[in-house]
C-alpha cells in the first residue's frame, strides 16, 4: 500500500491518515488489507454517512467496467509489480482523499470519478506545504 511506503514523510509532518471503508471489518481483512500491515486507523462506516457527508457517490457499472482509462491503471499496477486487491460488497462506491488542517478546515478536496485517485505523493507534498504555512 502506497501509504504506508510514505510514512517516514507522512510522520515528518505529523499527519495520521485515517481509512474509512463500507464493508464488514473482517471482509476489508480478507480483501483490501490482506498481508498489508497498516499502522493507521481504519473506520468501518456500514451506514455510509461519511461517504454522503462528503459528497461521495456511486459510480455506474459502465462507467467503471468499460472507461479504458481505469483498465490502463489496473495494467500500470500489474506491471508496477502491485497485484490487485480484491474488491470489497459494492466496487461502485467511490471513495475521495481529504486533508483536513489542525485547524480543521478542508484543505484538500477530492472525490473520485473512476479509479482516478489522487497519487499518495501529491497528497504527501499538499501536507508538506501545509506544515510549512504555504499552501493556498
Amino acid at each position: 500500500m502506497k501509504v504506508v511506503q510514505r510514512r517516514d514523510r507522512l510522520d515528518e509532518v505529523g499527519a495520521l491518515p485515517v481509512f474509512v471503508v463500507h464493508d464488514e471489518p473482517d471482509l476489508v481483512q480478507r480483501t483490501m488489507l490482506e498481508d498489508v500491515e497498516l499502522p493507521y486507523p481504519v473506520l468501518v462506516d456500514l451506514e455510509r454517512e461519511a461517504y454522503a457527508a462528503w459528497g461521495l457517490r456511486r459510480a455506474s457499472a459502465p462507467t467503471i467496467f468499460l472507461d479504458l482509462k481505469v483498465w490502463w491503471q489496473y495494467l500500470k499496477i500489474m506491471v508496477g509489480g502491485d497485484r490487485l486487491r480484491k474488491s470489497g460488497q459494492d466496487p461502485l462506491q467511490l471513495g475521495g482523499a481529504f486533508l483536513v488542517a489542525p485547524d480543521g478546515t478542508v484543505a484538500y478536496s477530492r472525490p473520485q470519478r473512476r479509479d482516478d485517485r489522487p497519487p499518495v505523493g501529491e497528497l504527501v507534498d499538499r501536507l508538506e506545504r501545509l506544515a510549512a504555512g504555504a499552501d493556498g
